[in-house]
């Protein structure tokens, strides 16, 4: 967070940070996620879109390890230089603290929305209800129960032994996002008949990526025309590209994030 600046370059950080999960002995459990502004998730840099940081800019860097197939997610807010988005910031962070708290076995993930939402909108903020954590498993990054930013009626419950990501999200607009852009976060779909130099490439990914989400940037060590197949691959189904997502009003947003594992009667803070 400390090398968030004016001026910097968010290829350059996101270099560096997955430079360093790596040389630390883990793997990327996806690219870095950088969200500027009312970018809220599934924004990383390519080689030719660098987003250079500014003066008021609310950047949230989003950040995925594994090691040996086991992931781990964090996340945290900085605004460069100015003090203007402080309070929405820390709902976020409050919000998360406030579940972290909460976390036992037989806590519902719906009292974990409403904790979430209570304390966001007690801040004056609302909280991104179409964004949501995740637990996770060995090679499996979302595996299958969402933790949710709001109340809701699911009824699932945390047990002892998961592993889950908590990540609430406040924003100053109306508390959705969407996607029409696409991305470059790209993850394999499955295979398919394809041209000598699609398949090539293709098995290059899932040898050094497996089943984790990956950046179109980093294809570019496996094969000098990546760009290229990689659109071929998304066309045939082969792998899917992330839409950049954006609240819907416009609203600036600020993300935490922890991942969690629960025992026996509450919870270890893993990030």
């Amino acid at each position: 967070m400390s090398h968030v600046r004016a001026g910097g370059s968010s290829l350059e950080l996101a270099n560096a940070i997955e430079a360093l999960i790596r040389e630390r002995g883990g793997e990327c459990a996806f690219p870095v996620n950088i969200g500027v502004n009312e970018v809220a998730a599934h924004y990383t840099p390519s080689k030719t879109d660098d987003i250079r940081f500014r003066t008021g800019d609310v950047v949230k860097i989003d950040v995925g390890a594994h090691v040996d197939g086991y992931p781990a997610d964090t996340a945290a807010t900085v605004e460069v230089d100015t003090k203007n988005f402080s309070a929405l910031i820390t709902a976020a962070q409050d919000a998360l603290r406030v579940c972290i708290e909460m976390i036992a076995p037989g806590t519902t993930v719906s009292a974990l929305g409403g904790a979430t939402s209570r304390t966001i909108r007690a801040a004056g903020f609302k909280p991104v209800e179409n964004l949501t954590g995740h637990s996770m498993e060995k090679f499996n990054l979302h595996a299958g129960l969402s933790i949710p930013n709001i109340e809701t009626r699911d009824k699932a419950v945390l047990t002892e032994g998961m592993v889950v990501a908590i990540e609430p999200f406040s924003t100053t607009g109306v508390g959705k996002v969407d996607g029409s852009k696409r991305g470059s976060i790209y993850r394999i779909v499955r295979e398919r008949r394809a041209p000598a130099e699609v398949t090539g490439l293709f098995e290059g990914i899932k040898r050094s990526f497996g089943p984790f989400p990956f950046a179109g940037r980093w294809c570019d060590a496996l094969d000098p025309d990546a760009g290229q197949h990689l659109s071929k691959m998304v066309r045939m189904g082969m792998v899917m590209s992330y839409p950049v997502l954006t609240e819907v009003g416009r609203g600036v947003v600020a993300q935490a994030e922890h991942s969690v594992i629960v025992t026996k009667d509450r919870c270890t803070v893993l990030t």
